[in-house]
């Protein structure tokens, strides 16, 4: 069984870092500049363009509309750091880890609290 924070690690932060690269392509940007502000490389960037890279994450529209936000704060890769530590709180919130975790793990219900504090979840 993995972690919590494994599944933010290969799952999630990828996703993230796809739906921002996508949303700053929309702002007009091309891979390098991307890249650049990322701290990534320019094919990471392609990668994550062509679905070649966390394909397999769907992210409601909340945690959509905040990557989009934090696509126009993103100037260089300090900022993207600040954001995906932000994204990854709003990931959190709508559950996404643990969604990412029961499609992983088939043994694990919709009533896992394993991953918060009961009460809290």
């Amino acid at each position: 069984m993995e972690m919590p924070q494994e599944i933010e690690v290969w799952y999630i932060i990828p996703a993230i870092r796809k739906q921002l690269a996508f949303a700053m392509k929309d702002l007009g940007l091309n891979q390098t500049e991307i890249a650049k502000r990322m701290g990534i490389t320019k094919s990471a960037i392609n990668q994550y363009l062509n679905s070649k890279r966390a394909k397999d994450i769907v992210f409601s529209d909340k945690v959509k509309l905040e990557v989009s936000n934090s696509a126009s704060k993103i100037k260089t890769p300090m900022d993207t750091i600040r954001e995906i530590q932000y994204l990854i709180t709003v990931a959190k919130k709508e559950n996404v880890t643990c969604q990412v975790h029961m499609l992983m793990d088939k043994n694990l219900t919709s009533k896992c609290d394993i991953c918060f504090v009961p009460g809290e979840h």
